[in-house]
């Protein structure tokens, strides 16, 4: 039988989803624990995420996602677990204070297409990242112990010509972290292997192709990379960004 959690912070803010569609939670902030679902209801016919922001006793994030994970993998018989409810006040943990928001179909809506500098999220986790560069662009990635484990993105570069890209596009690791993975080059049949220890940086120079891709997760400690490229030369780990 299905399970379900139900959240509330106002009289006509409500929200249900089932226990099989939690993706897990993070604390981005002091006093805040973000909860990750697949999206109840999505117009964009995409694959979407909601966002429930709890608000937690001071210093107490780590005790109330406990209390929260505790509640969402109960063998409770009842058929919905109440994590928060703000206009009863009945909570699943002594550490929330309250729901401070309700997201709908903000966080992960499936699809961003880029063309400069850009600073990804958690909220991001999911998404196909497309980069058409204006200039030499910079993707940075979230850490990974921020992002969590099962954060993940898939970068595909595109020119509208199909051709070279004709701009740099470097994709970065938070500082201080590297690359795990492989690039699978198709010219002549070679790879690239990330080092692990000093390759923070996939750089795409301008001969890289149209086309190519990155599919990039977090395991809550590193980030690890799987590419497919036209020659790994052109598309590569490094220790630096190109430019």
């Amino acid at each position: 039988m299905a399970k379900f959690v139900y959240f509330r912070n106002a009289t006509d803010d409500a929200y249900l989803n089932s226990v099989e569609n939690f993706r897990g939670m993070s604390q981005e902030a002091g006093d805040t624990v973000l909860l990750y679902f697949t999206a109840a209801t999505d117009s964009t016919g995409n694959t979407g995420f909601d966002k429930i922001t709890i608000t937690t006793t001071s210093n107490k994030e780590k005790e109330a996602m406990e209390g929260i994970a505790a509640a969402i993998a109960g063998s409770s018989s009842k058929n919905v677990t109440v994590v928060c409810d703000d206009v009863l006040g009945t909570k699943c943990d002594d550490n929330i204070s309250v729901v401070a928001g309700i997201t709908r179909n903000a966080a992960g809506v499936g699809f961003t297409a880029i063309t400069g500098d850009t600073t990804l999220t958690g909220a991001d986790s999911g998404k196909i990242i497309q980069v058409n560069p204006a200039a030499t662009t910079l993707i940075q990635l979230p850490g990974a112990a921020v992002a969590g484990a099962g954060w993940n993105v898939r970068i595909v570069l595109t020119e509208d010509d199909g051709g070279a890209m004709d701009q740099i596009v470097n994709i970065g690791t938070l500082a201080g972290e590297f690359f795990n993975g492989i690039i699978i080059g198709g010219d002549a049949g070679g790879s690239v292997l990330a080092n692990g220890t000093s390759n923070d940086f996939i750089t795409c120079t301008a001969n890289a192709a149209s086309g190519e891709e990155f599919f990039i997760y977090s395991d809550g400690t590193r980030m690890h990379a799987s590419g497919l490229c036209i020659d790994v030369t052109d598309t590569l780990f490094a220790d630096a960004a190109a430019s």
